[in-house]
């Protein structure tokens, strides 16, 4: 009995262990949530255009024309943007930045809007 109690302890220890001073694996993706704002090199365009990503992994794609909604997941640096129509859009994401490639090979870059 008393060998039984000393493995169920040694069990939670080391449960706890595990849970504690293990990095978890995942990344949080919930860190890169907010609102981004399209940066374009060049001239300003009369479109602005803003990527909402949600705590829900919902998002909006919004335009001065429409909006368009998506789930968003992240794995390691690269984010997908599932849209309801069943397309997926991939691009990079680092703290306050996402890329994007859509077709046609039109690169956007969207920056984190901070609020002060």
């Amino acid at each position: 009995m008393e060998k039984r109690l000393q493995w169920l302890r040694w069990g939670w220890v080391i449960l706890l262990f595990l849970f504690v001073f293990i990095p978890h694996g995942c990344d949080s993706a919930k860190r890169y949530t907010g609102t981004y704002v399209a940066v374009g090199e060049g001239e300003p365009s009369q479109l602005e255009t803003i990527l909402e990503l949600k705590d829900d992994d919902n998002g909006v794609w919004t335009t001065n024309e429409n909006e368009v909604p998506f789930r968003w997941s992240v794995k390691g640096k690269e984010i997908r943007l599932h849209t309801k129509e069943g397309g997926v859009i991939t691009g990079k994401i680092s703290d306050d930045t996402i890329t994007v490639t859509l077709p046609g090979d039109k690169v956007m870059t969207f920056k984190k809007r901070h609020a002060y």
